[in-house]
């Protein structure tokens, strides 16, 4: 029996030893990387000369956001109902000139207003749902005719695995699933647990084969629950920003959209739009990620002639 725990022992430790190596790579390989995409502890000390949080809550980030780096509405001028385009960085036009983004480009075709409130940064349908249950939310945007929010797959990991924010580094908006209802996770130092590149690396990689796609379903319908207190006869759009054949299948099989059209969602896929996947060079900009002002072009007539068939 002593030698079965001794044994034991030996490999408990050989595997923790193991695990600490790995995450010493992961950390080494995003200090001296390039492309510091996935930044550690260690990184981040280097970057940002040991400050660890600019933002105390995700509350006080949401502000300086609203203040500065959302865009501005356009087509002002305009005496139809607006739209309200959302989503993360790819509604918002990261690296994109004003009139290259598709909130511009929506406005143009369509004469209507467009307010944008897609964050540039690492949000989703977290940061949708958190403005909708916020009532100065309501006195910014004025109701629309069409909520067009812009869906990619990264949303599904950005829900379920550890992501931080890569400028503020405090811990993401995230919601749990308690009786019945998403609700803010509140204890933000477990966050701390989740930093760890290794742990997160692996466990991305797993999550849309292991995601409960329902609990994504949930953002959604509880956004147009809190929608539905405020506006009335909008319609709400979910725009599928399809790049290959694996993101179609998770996209349309996985997510359950049928669920989705029931509770009175409209779903549109880039594929059906425009035909093919978004996955040519041509259609992202430099960082191989975002979508291009080429990719837009493409897109924004044909989602609005759909729009226009809904009128």
């Amino acid at each position: 029996m002593k030698k079965f725990f001794k044994y034991l022992s030996i490999i408990l430790i050989n595997l923790i030893l193991i695990l600490l190596l790995t995450e010493l790579v992961c950390y080494l390989s995003c200090i001296f990387s390039v492309n510091e995409k996935y930044e550690g502890f260690f990184a981040r000390i280097k970057k940002y000369e040991y400050k660890w949080n600019l933002y105390d809550t995700f509350d006080d980030e949401y502000e300086y956001v609203k203040n500065n780096r959302l865009r501005k509405p356009v087509g002002l001028n305009y005496k139809k109902k607006p739209i309200l385009l959302t989503g993360c960085s790819f509604a918002y036009g990261y690296n994109l000139k004003e009139n290259e983004n598709l909130g511009y480009r929506l406005s143009k075709l369509l004469k209507r207003p467009v307010y944008n409130r897609a964050f540039e940064w690492y949000w989703g349908p977290a940061q949708m749902l958190y403005q909708s249950r916020r009532e100065d939310f309501y006195k910014e945007v004025p109701e629309p005719d069409y909520v067009i929010y812009v869906f990619i797959i990264d949303h599904i990991n950005r829900i379920s695995a550890s992501t931080l924010n890569p400028v503020s580094y405090i811990p993401p908006l995230r919601y749990i699933y308690k009786k019945g209802k998403l609700k803010r996770e509140r204890c933000q130092w477990l966050y701390n647990l989740y930093m760890f590149r290794a742990y997160s690396i692996i466990r991305a990689k797993s999550v849309l084969t292991h995601f409960n796609y329902r609990l994504l379903n949930e953002y959604f319908i509880e956004t147009k629950q809190e929608f539905d207190k405020h506006w009335n006869n909008y319609k709400f759009i979910i725009l599928l920003y399809d790049e290959s054949e694996y993101s179609n299948y998770i996209m349309t099989d996985k997510m359950k959209t049928d669920d989705l059209k029931k509770n009175g969602f409209i779903i549109i896929s880039t594929k059906d739009l425009i035909g093919r996947y978004l996955d040519k060079p041509k259609d992202k900009i430099e960082d191989k990620f975002h979508p291009s002002s080429y990719a837009w072009s493409l897109i924004a007539p044909k989602l609005a002639d759909k729009i226009k068939e809904l009128e």
